[in-house]
């Protein structure tokens, strides 16, 4: 099983004064293993075009109640402003949604509850909307790939949390996080352990995250994040798709 952690501990105050966190849950077992290997499951993402980078990816929505419930929402579309993303903006993604038996993994839960607790710890216990993002970013031999076209950049939402989960023969992936206007980084770091985690304020900070390359020229390498967006809702009874289901 997963040991339980508080996101590697952190401290919601520290948070509050910088904006991030930086830090790990610890992961070991048979769910741990079974929910990474999930990520070998994942669906070519068919919006790059031109973008140099090649990955698969799932994703969904779930609205995370005050009460501590977890409520799958129908559908897996994602939108995002030109102003946002300048790269995929202003038009509509549809993504392979998560696996069922994802949905109710030990694993997957068990770090849904600590990303919840430790927001509602930072922001006060209120009701989510997330968007659960399974990536991963594939670099051929002789041919780096991107994991943020975008570059530097935030996301649109209140909070997001970056999540990895295994790296298979490649090298780079190092995550920057900006202040807002400022030009050098606040933080640097190129995660290595499963499930490292940086926690941002979206609407304080930017984040960027620098190509990776394989390192065995015979097979490509790749590495595998969970990204979680937290987006305010006012009236849970409005959020499109509800199901009025609880994962166990």
């Amino acid at each position: 099983m997963i040991e339980k952690s508080m996101l590697g501990g952190l401290r919601a105050d520290d948070f509050a004064e910088r904006g991030w966190a930086h830090g790990r849950l610890h992961a070991e077992g048979h769910d741990w293993q079974r929910f990474a290997a999930s990520w070998d499951d994942l669906v070519p993402d068919a919006y790059l075009g031109s973008a140099r980078c090649r990955r698969n990816r799932r994703y969904c929505r779930l609205l995370a109640h005050r009460d501590g419930t977890l409520e799958p929402l129908s559908g897996s579309e994602f939108f995002q402003k030109k102003a946002v993303n300048r790269v995929f903006g202003d038009q509509l993604r549809v993504f392979a949604p998560l696996t069922d038996a994802t949905l109710v993994s030990p694993g997957f839960l068990h770090i849904l509850r600590e990303s919840v607790a430790f927001v509602n710890e930072v922001a006060g216990t209120r009701d989510w909307e997330l968007g659960v993002h399974f990536i991963r970013v594939i670099a051929d031999p002789h041919e780096a790939s991107e994991p943020a076209p975008e570059g530097r950049h935030s996301d649109g939402h209140s909070y997001v949390l970056i999540y990895l989960i295994g790296r298979h023969h490649c090298v780079g992936g190092e995550n920057q996080i900006f202040q807002r206007g400022e030009p050098e980084a606040r933080h640097s770091v190129t995660m290595t352990e499963p499930l490292e985690v940086l926690v941002l304020s979206d609407t304080t900070m930017e984040h960027a995250v620098s190509e990776i390359r394989a390192v065995d020229p015979s097979g490509p390498g790749w590495r595998d994040t969970m990204i979680l967006d937290f987006n305010t809702v006012p009236d849970p009874a409005r959020v499109a798709g509800r199901t009025y289901r609880s994962l166990q």
